[in-house]
């Protein structure tokens, strides 16, 4: 019987299969080998042995711990290299920094040079991803030169905006470095190809002006508007304030069907314009001519960011303007104010998020809100559609908030009473939040109550001792605004914890409490009884100390 043959044992490779070679016996001549090849690559650029030159000098003028001679030195050294050569090497990514740093460095006569050999590559350059770059520092170095690049900007502005590299050029130069006349160039190649402000409209100088003088051009000038800020919505280019200023020019004169169809685009983008004056302005005519339906859409994108947006300059407006417009408040304070109140410690010390919470406690004051401010949002109550009374609204927002409200001051008093923002919202809260305030009252009571040889005692306190001046009067006080809705009956409590101490707050800084108890029709007579015995102290302390005269006054 034959003998079947032996199956050969497995070897983990093919016979057939090459050898595999040794770490590190070619390793290095391959390296060198692609190093060869890319030198190679380069030297077929005829450019190569200039840039390789420039950017010898360049390692050393970027520098920013060389003096101004080496700098000079370095300058004449370079631009004597790229002279006559700057427009055929802008668009390589390490020519671009040369190039960038030469008109950061050089004088005014070098920085020219430079500019006058880029006269008619500015628009391709503001599209390249490292050439608009050098037309940013054009701009920002090369005063005279900025009218040369708006004008071969003119006419490709509304492809410009809405190009991605493009549309930085065009915001930087009409947000930072161009002069009215510029701003107006620029934002009126929005209004279509043949009404550019200083080519026709007879010297008008703004859109109202140029409809004005042109009025058989309104709607082809919005159509176009139209069209093109659409396109800037589709591009995500909408975040650049010139495109927010031609939205604000065409929401105030579009009709209503212009309008709604604008609104549609940007629903979805109304936190991404919330940073600038007018792009606030756009949110807020938004909001006034939203229906029920497009709010409640609405509030969903602002709840991620409505902290952020309460801290900025101008989107704390547009949270004001939810308040007023908003006729769903219950949907308002579970997705706006319970979350602005859970970062209430915070706001209240920032300069505009605490205007929020003081709008809902004091209204429309001029105390915290500029005159300019509240006549714009007077301006927006014509134009607002919604159903509910203003005071319903007003009522249902201050019971939803106020319980928090008066949580935070009574678990943070030691905290928010001797901090200049904070205690102007504490006292706004004290006054004319809804509720039961006992834990809040009873929290600054104890502050008072703490040893007199504390330091920053808060009855001795700046910021502190305004508040409890003011809740001392609160009860009596003849101004509404200065008059508590709910009596505190604080006075008579105050007194009883620190009547044992009267005199020694009489002749230092809290001698202005003091005063507001001698005051007070509740504790005058108390106050004035128990101070008889400290007046000569009083009398020594008057000599520097006006809240001690004014107390000898009443005694």
């Amino acid at each position: 019987m034959a003998q079947a043959p032996m199956k050969r044992k497995a070897t983990g490779h093919s016979y057939n299969e090459t050898p595999k070679k040794l770490k590190g016996d070619d390793s290095g001549s391959k390296h060198q080998q692609q190093k060869n090849l890319k030198q190679e690559r380069k030297g077929h650029d005829r450019h190569y042995n200039m840039i390789a030159e420039a950017k010898k000098i360049w390692e050393n003028l970027r520098r920013g711990d060389i003096s101004r001679d080496e700098t000079k030195d370095l300058m004449q050294k370079i631009m004597e290299v790229i002279t006559g050569h700057v427009q055929e090497i802008i668009f390589k990514h390490d020519a671009s920094r040369i190039v960038q740093t030469c008109l950061k460095k050089g004088n005014a006569e070098q920085r020219m040079t430079i500019a006058n050999e880029l006269t008619g590559k500015y628009e391709v350059l503001a599209k390249s991803m490292y050439g608009k770059f050098i037309v940013l520092k054009v701009l920002e170095y090369c005063h005279k030169q900025r009218d040369q690049v708006l004008s071969e900007f003119r006419t490709h502005v509304r492809k410009l905006i809405r190009h991605r590299e493009a549309s930085n050029v065009i915001e930087t130069f009409y947000a930072q470095y161009a002069n009215g006349a510029q701003r107006q160039e620029l934002l009126s190649e929005f209004y279509g190809p043949e009404m550019t402000l200083f080519n026709r409209g007879g010297g008008a100088k703004t859109l109202e002006e140029l409809l004005n003088n042109l009025p058989e051009k309104k709607d082809s000038v919005l159509r176009f508007m139209s069209e093109t800020l659409v396109g800037c919505m589709d591009k995500g280019t909408v975040v650049n304030s010139i495109v927010h200023k031609a939205l604000l020019q065409y929401l105030t004169l579009a009709d209503q069907k212009g309008r709604e169809n604008i609104m549609a685009h940007l629903r979805e983008s109304l936190t991404d314009i919330l940073h600038t004056r007018e792009g606030s302005k756009v949110a807020m005519i938004c909001l006034s001519y939203a229906s029920p339906k497009d709010r409640k859409a609405i509030i969903k994108f602002f709840k991620p960011h409505v902290v952020k947006i309460a801290q900025d300059e101008y989107g704390y407006l547009t949270l004001i303007r939810f308040l007023d417009v908003m006729d769903d408040t219950v949907l308002m304070n579970k997705a706006l104010i319970s979350e602005l109140c859970k970062q209430s410690k915070t706001l209240f010390a920032d300069k505009f998020g605490r205007r929020i919470f003081l709008y809902i406690l004091t209204g429309r004051n001029t105390k915290y809100l500029a005159p300019e401010t509240v006549q714009q949002i007077i301006e927006g109550d014509e134009i607002r559609q919604s159903k509910k009374d203003s005071e319903v609204r007003a009522k249902e927002i201050l019971d939803a908030c106020s319980p928090s409200l008066i949580q935070t001051v009574a678990e943070n008093a030691p905290i928010l009473m001797r901090e200049k923002m904070s205690s102007q919202v504490v006292q706004e809260i004290m006054l004319h939040a809804a509720g039961d305030k006992t834990t809040a009252v009873n929290a600054i009571l104890d502050l008072a109550s703490e040893n007199i040889e504390k330091e920053n005692h808060i009855i001795e306190d700046r910021f502190g001792n305004r508040v409890i001046k003011a809740m001392i009067k609160a009860d009596s006080a003849e101004a509404t605004n200065d008059k508590a809705v709910v009596p505190l009956e604080f006075a008579p409590k105050l007194l009883e914890r620190i009547e044992p101490h009267l005199g020694h707050f009489a002749t230092n800084f809290g001698s202005f409490v003091v005063l507001s108890l001698l005051e007070e029709p509740s504790t005058q007579k108390q106050t004035k009884k128990a101070l008889k015995r400290h007046k000569d102290d009083i009398l020594k302390a008057a000599e520097g100390n006006q809240g001690a005269k004014l107390i000898l006054e009443l005694l």
